[in-house]
This record gives C-alpha cells, sequence and structure tokens, in this order.
C-alpha cells in the first residue's frame, strides 16, 4: 500500500461527526502495521472546512465524482478494512496533502 492511492475502505464503525460507511480514502502513510488515510466525501459542502482538499476525478484516481479529502479527519486503520484499490492521486495532490496535514499538526 503506497503513500498517494486510493482504497475503498470500510468505515461502518465510525460515531459523531467521524466519516462513515463505505467509502474511498487516501494513504498518506504506513506504520507498525496501520495505515494511516484521508478520507473522501462527495458532499462538496465540506469544501468549506479547514484542512480539506478538492480532486475532480479523472482516468488516474478512478473517483467517478467529484470529491473533498477531509485532511482534518486523518485515521490510523488496520488492513482489514481496505478493500480494493481504486487509483491514485497525482504527486502535486499528494504534496497539497501533505502540506495541509503538516499544517493542521503544526509542524512547520
Amino acid at each position: 500500500m503506497k503513500s498517494g492511492t486510493i482504497w475503498l475502505v470500510d468505515l461502518s464503525n465510525a460515531k459523531g461527526h467521524e466519516q462513515r460507511g463505505m467509502r474511498p480514502a487516501i494513504i498518506v502513510g504506513v506504520a507498525n502495521g496501520l495505515i494511516l488515510v484521508v478520507p473522501l466525501t462527495s458532499s462538496m459542502s465540506s469544501a468549506r472546512f479547514s484542512h480539506t482538499y478538492t480532486i475532480t476525478p479523472d482516468v488516474h484516481n478512478g473517483l467517478d465524482t467529484d470529491s473533498v479529502a477531509l485532511v482534518f479527519q486523518i485515521v490510523a486503520l488496520d488492513r482489514e478494512r481496505f478493500q480494493h484499490r481504486i487509483g491514485a492521486i497525482s504527486e502535486h495532490q499528494r504534496l497539497a496533502i501533505v502540506a495541509l496535514i503538516r499544517d493542521l499538526l503544526d509542524l512547520d
């Protein structure tokens, strides 16, 4: 599982305002048997929140609708939650998301 790839993941046990259900997510890291992901939503109104990034479908990412990467909802998941690979974002998009993660975690 490589950073920048998009997988369909199972977030069915979410609580409150967390993203839930089967949804695409971008892998941003792998460590100690867990995979860090940024969940995606097709609800474009979510782009109004800070630490989000809009992605348009293309032949490389495999998405079928405009989506918002919810960087502020970054989460570590077990491999069992991953269904299948959908596609991958561009290097430019990956670096933009990494920059948002750095800002979110105040790492600059």
